[in-house]
């Protein structure tokens, strides 16, 4: 669905996206790293999403960072450290998800 024209079929980019949105868990995750300015560790994102496995944390973030909403950094530390952040279309994504979470509040308050 483009802006323009509604009625327009989903381009395979959007169903793509669509398709990785609606996977269980992945608004959670980048609802959580958006909370926490952008970036987190594994820890950190679990610990935000609670009921998440380690597995499916795993699975859900490989799936965000090859749909181009997260990106993923190792640090040469001892222990490597990992972190992952939103990119840019994963920013906007997660803004709209938020607004999102507000109508949803909104609409909770009204009835």
């Amino acid at each position: 669905m483009t802006a323009s024209n509604p009625s327009t079929p989903l381009t395979r980019a959007e169903s793509e996206l669509f398709r990785t949105l609606s996977a269980r868990w992945a608004m959670h995750i980048l609802l959580a790293l958006h909370a926490s300015e952008h970036s987190g560790r594994f820890g950190e994102i679990q610990g935000v999403v609670p009921g998440i496995s380690n597995r499916m944390l795993s699975s859900r973030l490989a799936d965000l960072e090859s749909s181009g909403l997260v990106s993923r950094h190792v640090a040469a530390t001892r222990p490597v450290t990992i972190t992952y952040r939103l990119t840019h279309l994963g920013q906007q994504v997660a803004v709209t998800l938020n607004r999102l979470r507000d109508v949803a509040a909104s609409s909770a308050k009204s009835h």
